[in-house]
Order: structure tokens, then sequence, then C-alpha cells
């Protein structure tokens, strides 16, 4: 039985290996975004760094629009709660998150941290982008 730190290991290592296929543009601000999302997280709340991702998932710029849907997406993955990554007012990440109680919010919230710390990682040894990159 794996541990639940070997299990986020393994998801994020798989997550971030589907997005090193994709564009190189897509690649850099994801990388930064995988540095930078936990910040958010810990500045602001999970609340506000889904909501602030999900308005950046609609932009119009192509490449920085897929990197934050794939954010959303992996974040969902962490929950256990599917989403298209779109931000769109229906999204069941969106509304799982707005509608958590004190406790599961909270629980949400530390996954999503512990689990980031993976991600971060992986930007730097998967995708080649360092801390301090595009977001």
């Amino acid at each position: 039985m794996k541990t639940y730190s070997q299990q986020a290991m393994e998801q994020a290592l798989k997550l971030v290996q589907e997005v090193s296929d994709k564009d190189d543009t897509v690649k850099r601000i994801y990388g930064g975004l995988c540095h930078k999302f936990p910040v958010l997280v810990r500045t602001c709340g999970l609340c506000q760094a889904i909501a602030f991702c999900a308005d950046k998932a609609q932009s119009d710029e192509k490449a920085r629009t897929q990197a934050y849907q794939h954010l959303l997406q992996h974040v969902g993955k962490i929950l256990g709660i599917e989403t298209d990554g779109r931000g769109g007012a229906d999204d069941p990440l969106l509304k799982a998150i707005l509608n958590a109680d004190a406790l599961p919010y909270m629980l949400y919230t530390r996954r999503v941290l512990q689990a980031w710390v993976y991600f971060k990682r992986f930007a730097v040894s998967v995708l080649g982008v360092k801390s301090g990159g595009d977001e």
C-alpha cells in the first residue's frame, strides 16, 4: 500500500509529463505556474487562487489559457473533482470549493499544497522550468 505522498508524487509526475508534450510556450507558462501557484494559495487562499486561475483560463492568449486550464484540471485531479479547466460558472471544481464547509475547505487546501511540492519539482526536472520562470 502506497502512502499519500507516494500517490501524490506518482500523480504529479503523470500530469506534468502530459504537459511536456505540449507547445514550448505552454510548458514554460505552466512550469512557471507550478512554482507560483502555492504562493498564491498561501497568500490569498484556495478560493481566490482558483478564481484567479479560472479567470486566466478564459484569456484571449491561447498558450496562457491552455496552461491555466491544465493547472485547473490538475488541481481537480488532486482533489478528485473532474473539471475541464475552463473555469466557467458551472465548473465542478469551482462549485466544490465554493460550497465546501470549513473542514473540507481546509482539507482541499492542505491536499493541494502537499501535492504541489511535486509539481514544482517536476516542473524543473521534466519541463526544465526553474523558479522565477513565466507565469
